[in-house]
């Protein structure tokens, strides 16, 4: 089966969506997709469509992959602020996510004392 030229525009155009939502670069896209700046900027003209990679890549950083692909969002599963800070928290360091922990830790044991 192949991909028509609409299904194609209409791909590009979602991952150009979720591309402005996540507040990402073309170049950067390229990079976290692991694929080549043309090839990316390909997918969003609807010239091409991602492979399977490029899509799990990308979902690893945040990108909602149903959306992209279906045009159906995975509602109820994760809103767009918390997918991003998910791409965000795939993609850090672990002295990052150490930091990150250690603040939210310190956080959860304040509010607990204010509770009391």
């Amino acid at each position: 089966m192949t991909t028509s030229d609409s299904q194609k525009q209409e791909i590009g155009l979602r991952l150009l969506q979720e591309r402005t939502r996540l507040g990402l670069t073309q170049t950067e896209m390229a990079r976290r997709g692991a694929v080549g700046f043309s090839t990316y900027t390909a997918y969003e003209k609807g010239k091409s469509t991602p492979d399977a990679v490029a899509l799990q890549n990308w979902s690893g950083c945040g990108v909602d992959i149903s959306y992209v692909v279906i045009g159906q969002a995975t509602d109820g599963k994760l809103a767009p602020d918390e997918m991003m800070l998910l791409g965000a928290w795939r993609d850090s360091p672990d002295e990052i996510r150490a930091g990150i922990l250690g603040f939210y830790r310190a956080y959860g044991l304040s509010v607990r004392r204010e509770e009391v």
